[in-house]
């Protein structure tokens, strides 16, 4: 699924290899502040031609229904980019789930916007792609994205230890979900 969806204050778009330098300008505005949350990246991760081969990527895992990656704007300014929430690793059958990861760029922090954003990316999860269950795993010490996580109606199901190399090293995570009371 492909497409835009909007909150009261944002707007949510899957968008593809035309829109590879505002992704870009997100990228570059925010890879210090996300650096201690994020995988080591490639040197050349952010270069125009690679992002816009991962947009393209991205857009054909949403058409085969495996993923719906969002970039966040405000509806007043849809061409700067603000953050993203991505829904990954859909899977289909007795399971129906996904992963959701997101993030703000650190001038739009404080605002309310990336709950906002969640809670969007949920319903979509849960209403437009018919997902039972949206799960988030999150470092301890990532005290902002635990209470985002939280606000949007995320609990705490367990701890996983080493879960993902994250900036260089093995990093343990709690493991937060929500299902979708509406399916029974």
């Amino acid at each position: 699924m492909t497409g835009s969806w909007e909150t009261e204050r944002l707007l949510l778009r899957d968008l593809g290899p035309e829109s590879a330098a505002a992704v870009r300008d997100y990228g570059l505005r925010t890879r210090d502040f996300h650096a201690p949350w994020d995988p080591i990246r490639a040197a050349d991760y952010w270069e125009l031609p690679i992002v816009a081969e991962r947009l393209r990527a991205q857009q054909e895992d949403s058409r085969a229904g495996r993923a719906l990656c969002l970039c966040v704007s405000h509806r007043d300014d849809p061409e700067r980019i603000i953050g993203v929430a991505n829904l990954r690793n859909i899977i289909r059958g007795a399971l129906l789930s996904a992963h959701l990861g997101y993030g703000l760029a650190p001038d739009a922090t404080g605002r309310g916007y990336m709950t906002e954003a969640v809670k969007e990316a949920v319903r979509i999860a849960f209403f437009d792609l018919g997902l039972h269950r949206v799960e988030i795993n999150i470092m301890p010490r990532n005290v902002r994205s635990l209470a985002v996580a939280e606000r949007a109606g995320f609990v705490r199901e367990g701890f996983s230890p080493r879960y993902l190399r994250i900036n260089g090293a093995w990093e343990d995570h709690v493991r937060l979900a929500r299902v979708n009371e509406a399916m029974v």
